[in-house]
């Protein structure tokens, strides 16, 4: 019988991505300095009439879920996923975080979420 090989402990994400993390959430200030921060289903979303996204930080990439992903122009085609609404973009790197095609996606949330009214649930 051969032994699996366990994965490694877990010591917490790659200091590199929580820079990354770190770069998402200036951006996001940057862009919109109006969203506040609440936890819904224990994660900080930023949230305008409702919510936008929430960048979260796993343990080879920093996630950002955009909550009404489906709706937003994504000429990149940076957006992943096959949810209702949820889209997400997987970043590994600051310069991801910080490129021209995820900044547009980003104020194109901001947009969409300030002309729109907030979604019933």
């Amino acid at each position: 019988m051969t032994e699996r090989k366990r994965p490694p402990a877990h010591k917490g994400p790659d200091p590199d991505l929580e820079r990354v993390a770190g770069a998402v959430r200036e951006v996001v200030r940057a862009i919109a300095p109006e969203l506040r921060t609440e936890r819904r289903w224990g994660h900080p979303w930023y949230v305008g009439n409702d919510l936008v996204c929430l960048v979260g930080t796993f343990w080879r990439h920093v996630g950002v879920e955009f909550w009404r992903g489906t709706s937003l122009r994504d000429p990149a085609h940076l957006l992943e996923g096959t949810g209702k609404n949820l889209r997400h973009v997987t970043l590994t790197s600051v310069e991801d975080a910080t490129s021209p095609a995820f900044l547009e996606l980003l104020r194109d949330a901001v947009r969409l979420d300030q002309s729109q009214p907030k979604r019933e649930r």
